[in-house]
């Protein structure tokens, strides 16, 4: 990562990504955030940023989400809803039959940084227990229909990824995944597994993967991609 001071643009933050494959701008509250190829050289960024200022220029800062009372949240294993009641001091959960309710005291600033973040650590954590719950079984269940080998199933909190599988087969999902569709989570734990078998991305991969998937991998790959929940914003941590 490289900080650059820009007397127009304010401070600006680059970031290598090794998938990025052009140069991604966003602005952040106090900067603006540059995703660039892992092949980036740094003495083409003045250039970068004279082609880029007009658009930069008009990028507004994001507008941070809110949970409120209204806000419904849907999981793949859960729906969370906000209830303020006197029954209780601090924020406290209950996870029942596929509804989780946060329950808030009558005195919460619900609109505070502190409390926003305490409520989002909450889910949170719900999505861990369920994910803890749901993903290891279905990473287990798929490696015994296709006769594959698993080591180790864990729960992360990545926001870079939806999982990754290591050389000793040993598999690694984010929690964040659990905001998924199911057909999306099964293609994703899929793609892992495939993993165990092909380490890369090779055309060998792909064909063993769409083997598995019962339709084109690459297809699926791009639909998760371009469908990402709204709430992921809402609960991920920006990066």
């Amino acid at each position: 990562m490289y900080e650059y001071n820009d007397k127009e643009l304010g401070k600006i933050i680059v970031k290598p990504n090794i998938r990025a494959k052009r140069i991604i701008a966003r602005r952040k509250a106090e900067h603006i955030l540059l995703t660039v190829p892992s092949g980036f050289k740094l003495k083409r960024l003045p250039s970068v940023l004279d082609e880029m200022r007009p658009r930069l220029i008009k990028i507004n800062p994001a507008k941070s989400q809110l949970i409120t009372e209204d806000s419904v949240i849907e999981t793949f294993s859960f729906t969370a809803r906000l209830s303020r009641t006197h029954l209780v001091d601090n924020v406290k959960i209950r996870l029942k039959n596929g509804d989780l309710t946060v329950f808030i005291p009558l005195h919460f600033d619900l609109e505070s940084d502190d409390s926003q973040h305490i409520v989002k650590e909450m889910i949170k954590h719900a999505m861990r227990h369920e994910a803890k719950r749901v993903l290891p079984q279905k990473t287990l269940a798929f490696a015994k229909k296709f006769k594959l080998q698993v080591s180790d199933v864990k729960i992360n909190k990545s926001v870079s990824r939806w999982g990754s599988c290591s050389r000793k087969k040993s598999i690694n999902f984010s929690l964040f995944l659990m905001l998924l569709p199911e057909k999306y989570i099964d293609y994703v734990v899929l793609h892992e597994l495939a993993h165990t078998v092909e380490l890369n991305h090779s055309e060998k991969f792909w064909k063993l993967l769409s083997e598995f998937c019962g339709e084109d991998a690459r297809k699926l790959s791009k639909e998760v991609k371009e469908n990402t929940p709204e709430v992921y914003s809402l609960l991920a941590p920006s990066s």
